[in-house]
Parts: C-alpha cells; structure tokens; sequence
C-alpha cells in the first residue's frame, strides 16, 4: 500500500499542474477543470489498486483526462458536438499534422548539408539513391547526412515542445515549453 500512495503522489506532483492547464483550456469552467483533475487522479488511484501502476504514466494520465473531457460533453450536453479534436478516433494523426507546420521551419534552420538531405529524402520522399545522385554524394554520405539531420532536428524538437506518447510510443499530445521558446511554431 505504501507504494500505491507513492506512486499517486509522485504523479500528482509531477502531473498536476500540466494536467490541469491542459484541461482549462479545454473545458468551459476552472470549476469543471478541477473536477476532471480530480476524476482523473481517482482513476489512478483505482488502478493502482493491487500496487500495479500503468508503465507510462505520463501516456496513461493523458488518456484518461481526454477520456474524462469527452465524458464533460457527453454529459454537459447530449446533443452538443463534440470539439473538433476529439471527435476523430486518430487524434493522434491532428497532433502530427499540428507539428508537421513546424517541421520544415526547423529543417530550414539546419545547416546546409542536413537540409538538402532531408528536404530531399523526407519531404519529397525521395530515395537515398536519387538524393545522392542528385546531390553529388556516395550513398553513404547521404544516410549519414539524413540520420545526423534527423538527430539534430529530434533535438530542436524536444527543446521547442514536451511530447506525451502512449503505450505503442506513438505521439498523443504535446505542450510548448515556452510561449516564445520555439518561434518557428505556429501552434
């Protein structure tokens, strides 16, 4: 029992605060926010009976929360249309689309020889035959400068923005860092 309360403090600690921002800004009331909060650490609680706690807990409070908004609305109006982004079963796939605007903004401010390679290979989808032909590179030239672009676009990403991800590892949700940390985001 003593590592259940541990673990539920630990996440309060860590979570609470971004928990509850997110779902203010999803919700009408502070009130209501602060009553999903709550429904959501009850969850926790819950399912850490038996001293299991989820693997990710980060991805699995992030679940349930958009889970406990949807429920807000179901329950706040019948006939209300859901918001845009939950009402699609891949909201997942809005978030890629969200970060996609940042991507080539970030890539554009790679030094040249990781943008060439990864403007040609990921953003025109070319092969890393026809990006070295086209560049005047060896093969394993091209794979090199596309993997250390890759690298340092991850890092650029990461400094711009926390990214939450559930148990497949797939990106669910994402917050900036800083209102003008990353100024090649649009979000």
């Amino acid at each position: 029992m003593i590592q259940k309360t541990a673990t539920v403090e630990q996440a309060w600690q860590e979570y609470q605060r971004k928990l509850g921002s997110f779902i203010r800004s999803k919700v009408d009331t502070s009130e209501d926010a602060e009553d999903i909060l709550n429904d959501v650490f009850v969850s926790l609680v819950k399912e850490t009976g038996d001293n299991h706690a989820p693997d990710n807990i980060a991805s699995w409070l992030y679940r349930v929360t958009r889970n406990k908004i949807v429920d807000y609305y179901r329950a706040k109006k019948r006939f209300e249309e859901l918001p845009e982004e939950f009402a699609s079963e891949s909201a997942g796939t809005n978030v890629i689309e969200q970060l996609s605007s940042c991507m080539l903004p970030m890539i554009e401010a790679l030094p040249k020889t990781y943008q060439q390679a990864l403007i040609l290979s990921e953003i025109e989808g070319k092969k890393y035959k026809e990006v070295a032909d086209e560049l005047g590179l060896t093969l394993a030239a091209v794979k090199s400068r596309v993997l250390r672009g890759r690298e340092k676009l991850h890092k650029s990403m990461l400094n711009c923005c926390t990214f939450y991800r559930n148990n497949a590892g797939n990106i669910v949700d994402y917050e900036q860092n800083g209102a003008n940390f990353c100024n090649d985001c649009e979000s």
